[in-house]
C-alpha cells in the first residue's frame, strides 16, 4: 500500500531566538504601532472592511531585522524562500478580540499571501490565545488553539481563517501581522 499527501496544514510558531547583543527591539516596533493607532493610520478606513482595525506599520530597522530573521530561518530549516507582502499592527484594549478572519482576497487569489505571520510584540502574560480554524475531511470547525506571549509567533497559510481571543489582561496587547508569499 502506498501513501500520498496531497495536501497538508501546515502551522510554525516558537519564539523568535536570536544571538545575545542581537535581540528583537520590540519596544521601537511596539511604538511604531500604537503611533498608528493613536493617528488612526489605518490600512482601511471602511468601517465594515476587517482591516479597518489594521494599523499601519512604518518600515524601521527592527521591523527589517524581524523580517529578515524570519525568512532567513525559514529558509535554512525549511528550504523556502519568503516574500513579504503587507505588514500591519494590531492594538487590543482589556476584553477585546479580533475578527474571524483570513489574509486572501478569494476574488483574486492569484495576488494574495501564502502565509500569515502573527508576531507578539507587547502581550500580557496568559492574556489570550490565536485560535486558527481547519477542517480534517469531513470534520469540520476544527480549532487549534495557541497561547500568545512576548516574542512569540504563529505562522500559518494565509487562506486560514483565525481569530485572537478576547484581552483579558487590563493592559493594551499588541501584534503585529505580515503576510508572505513564497518561491
Amino acid at each position: 500500500m502506498r501513501k500520498k499527501t496531497l495536501s497538508e496544514i501546515d502551522l510554525y510558531s516558537g519564539e523568535i531566538e536570536t544571538p545575545k547583543g542581537f535581540e528583537i527591539k520590540r519596544k521601537e516596533i511596539k511604538n511604531t504601532i500604537i503611533q498608528s493607532y493613536i493617528q488612526q493610520k489605518r490600512i482601511s478606513n471602511n468601517p465594515k472592511d476587517y482591516s479597518y482595525l489594521d494599523y499601519k506599520v512604518e518600515y524601521t530597522q527592527p521591523l527589517g531585522w524581524l523580517k529578515d530573521h524570519m525568512r532567513d530561518y525559514f529558509y535554512v530549516d525549511y528550504n523556502r524562500g519568503l516574500i513579504p507582502k503587507l505588514d500591519w499592527g494590531n492594538v487590543y484594549e482589556p476584553k477585546e478580540q479580533s475578527f474571524l478572519r483570513n489574509t486572501v482576497d478569494l476574488l483574486d487569489l492569484k495576488h494574495s499571501p501564502d502565509y500569515t505571520f502573527i508576531y507578539g510584540v507587547d502581550i500580557s502574560n496568559q492574556s489570550c490565545n490565536i485560535v486558527i480554524e481547519y477542517e480534517d475531511n469531513r470534520r469540520t470547525n476544527r480549532t487549534w488553539h495557541i497561547p500568545m506571549k512576548n516574542n512569540f509567533f504563529v505562522m500559518f497559510p494565509s487562506i486560514q481563517k483565525y481569530f485572537i481571543t478576547p484581552n483579558q489582561s487590563k493592559q493594551l496587547n499588541i501584534f503585529l501581522t505580515s503576510t508572505y508569499e513564497f518561491i
